[in-house]
């Protein structure tokens, strides 16, 4: 079914950027790589990747670099145009490189462009800036208790 109301194409967006949060957070390649069209544009880490194939290819390779890896999204802006639209959201990281004893906290912006493909929104591009990197120190964490 065709969505035609920009409120629920927003909400489609909405749901788009959470997906591709839960997917990183999971490591779920597959759900990950729907979120984008075929010929996607990612840019990234002072690259700019072009097709769903190498913004993948590139997503695994970053992603095996990481033990640990949790992507927090904020707030964020939706602007709908019939089958294009544009957003920006915020977000925070936190990675544990492989093998360091220490995790990194990152703040930065995803500045988007969405198109409708086949009847669902997809990344047209996305282009990523680090606001804030840093160390986290190792110990600032306290575990929850055990629930029983």
């Amino acid at each position: 079914m065709m969505v035609t109301d920009s409120s629920a194409d927003e909400l489609c967006i909405r749901s788009l950027v959470a997906t591709y949060a839960d997917a990183v957070n999971r490591y779920d390649a597959v759900l990950w790589a729907d979120t984008w069209s075929i010929d996607g544009v990612w840019e990234v880490a002072g690259l700019t990747l072009e097709g769903r194939e190498a913004v993948l290819d590139f997503w695994h390779k970053a992603m095996g670099g990481f033990e640990f890896a949790l992507q927090l999204v904020y707030q964020g802006t939706v602007e709908v145009s019939g089958d294009h639209a544009t957003g920006r959201w915020y977000l925070a990281e936190t990675l544990r490189p492989e093998g360091a004893d220490h995790d990194r906290s990152t703040i930065g912006c995803y500045m988007d462009h969405y198109i409708r493909e086949d009847g669902a929104w997809r990344f047209a591009r996305r282009a990523y800036r680090v606001l804030y990197s840093g160390e986290i120190p190792p110990g600032i964490y306290t575990p929850l208790p055990e629930t029983s």
